[in-house]
């Protein structure tokens, strides 16, 4: 370990640029006092042992005051004895920077493992210039921002964002607020000591989100059906595959090819497998396979998705089933969801087959005493079921809510098909 007395000269004269690693140079006035020399850069450093609590030994403890150059070594040396004394006391060299709403907003995406959708939707409320809430709260520091949001704000910024954007926006995008906030607490108590969006609760002005039961009803199928025609054959198949599968919107259209296996009448989602939602592999039906074989009859060299998105701007790559098309097409209340809703229907209350059943074909976890310890079925044993399924959906939208149960032709193709259709 080199000694020198620290002074502009000294610096200049007496301390290279190394080939390769460091060297510090410690200051032969003041003890712990030093300058780290790199391949392009010298820094001005200070070391001091402080005793471990949780060890009872003492250890080294560095901080930095400021590059060589951008202070000088007298600055350094004024500011050293401040920084050892902060140091021997347990705190950071350098007071950390006050954090902003946007600080605390990464953070917490930061260190939450948010399911995708879920990030996806925080993405939009405090990033997308279009769907962001909060833009002008974003870069405010914490402090003047607690100050700045009264009750009275809040709630304004509330009740705006509840009569521009409804009822769920508003909740989740204030909820998320929320949740971001009081991680700031935990983070830094120094700055934040409460949490303004409380006064939303205080108020009682959360909306009562009713949770969504449409389905398609035995009349409402024929409608449905003939609505399907309207749409390029792409995502009419895509809105089919979902209502004889029973299948969620995203494990629909992100279904993979590489998923798909045509020979044994199965795809798998367990690529998708989450905390909170299960997937597993399932069968095909007779009217699923058609959907799927036409599918493959068109496919293109990359094509990664059966439904792929033929959008140019598309980032996600296969098309997406969209709530505002299906009311505006069918003219019926009902979203993506509510496919997977008419399935169970159809399955459960219609044709009265066991429940297990439905939700093994609906991935759905059997938590029941019976559906844990007793009731052990697999793929082949929900084959029949799920035909049975597809049948009566088929039925009711070529015949209707009065016709007879009878074996149909498999949803056949609307005109010719081609990379568009």
């Amino acid at each position: 370990m080199p000694k020198l007395q620290l002074t502009k000269r000294n610096i200049d004269q007496q301390t290279p640029f190394p080939e390769s690693g460091q060297v510090d140079y410690w200051d032969t006035e003041l003890k712990g006092f030093c300058l780290r020399v790199g391949k392009d850069s010298k820094t001005f450093y200070v070391k001091v042992d402080v005793l471990d609590p949780a060890t009872g030994k003492y250890k080294s403890v560095k901080g930095k005051l400021g590059r060589y150059g951008e202070i000088t070594p007298d600055m350094a040396r004024k500011k050293a004895p401040e920084i050892m004394a902060k140091l021997r006391a347990g705190k950071p060299a350098e007071d950390a920077p006050i954090p902003t709403l946007r600080t605390l907003y990464k953070k917490y995406i930061e260190v939450k493992n948010l399911k995708p959708s879920t990030a996806a939707a925080y993405k939009i409320y405090f990033e997308n210039e279009k769907g962001a809430k909060f833009s002008t709260w974003m870069d405010v520091p914490a402090p003047e921002l607690l100050q700045m949001l009264r009750p009275d704000v809040v709630i304004g910024r509330y009740q705006e964002v509840l009569s521009l954007s409804g009822k769920g926006a508003a909740s989740n995008a204030f909820k998320m607020l929320q949740a971001i906030i009081n991680y700031g607490m935990i983070l830094y108590p120094q700055y934040i000591g409460r949490n303004p969006v409380k006064v939303i609760t205080d108020a009682e002005l959360w909306p009562e989100i009713k949770t969504r039961i449409t389905c398609i009803e035995p009349e409402q199928f024929m409608i449905f059906h003939n609505a399907l025609l309207s749409f390029p054959a792409i995502h009419r198949d895509c809105y089919l595959f979902a209502l004889y599968q029973g299948l969620r919107p995203d494990e629909a259209h992100s279904l993979r090819w590489v998923d798909v296996d045509l020979d044994k009448k199965l795809f798998d989602l367990t690529w998708k497998d989450s905390k909170t939602k299960h997937r597993g592999v399932l069968p095909l039906s007779r009217q699923t396979t058609e959907i799927l074989k036409r599918r493959h009859a068109v496919v293109q060299e990359g094509d990664v998705y059966v439904f792929p998105s033929v959008a140019a701007r598309s980032t996600r790559g296969h098309v997406v089933l969209r709530a505002d098309k299906l009311r505006e097409k069918t003219g019926l209340d009902i979203t993506p969801h509510s496919l997977r809703r008419t399935f169970i229907q159809i399955g459960e209350r219609r044709l009265r087959i066991a429940r297990e059943s439905v939700k093994f074909l609906t991935n759905h976890v059997d938590r029941s005493v019976h559906g844990q310890h007793y009731a052990h079925i697999g793929v082949e044993d929900v084959r029949a079921p799920l035909q049975a399924i597809t049948n009566e959906i088929e039925r009711l939208m070529v015949q209707g809510a009065g016709g007879k149960t009878v074996e149909l032709a498999t949803a056949q193709a609307s005109g010719r098909l081609n990379r568009n259709n």
